[in-house]
């Protein structure tokens, strides 16, 4: 008897809490699926180094750095499911020392 796997192609998609960051602020990043489900042990790298998700698909982000941050979603593929990477673009503002006065 002959078995056959179906193997099923998965969008991986990074939502943020938020559009913009501070620097020193944290960011909570969520990666889910294209059927909006979250995905469980997902890799997020970023130019500084490399984050899992939770069993919510969440993990958090502190920048130290001001700039464009891309992050990246991956996930090895299972013997079901191919998984193909995430991207987003994240800006990330230099905090600001004192109040800017308006005249």
């Amino acid at each position: 008897m002959l078995t056959t796997h179906i193997k099923v192609d998965r969008q991986l998609v990074l939502e943020t809490d938020r559009d913009d960051a501070t620097v020193g602020d944290t960011v909570t990043v969520r990666v889910r699926d294209d059927w909006n489900r979250p995905v469980e042990g997902a890799t997020i790298r970023t130019e500084r180094g490399e984050h899992r998700t939770d069993e919510s698909g969440r993990c958090r982000l502190t920048f130290r750095e001001p700039g464009f941050w891309t992050l990246v979603a991956v996930k090895p593929s299972t013997d079901r499911v191919a998984y193909e990477p995430g991207r987003l673009l994240l800006r990330v503002a230099s905090g600001s020392s004192s109040p800017r006065v308006v005249r």
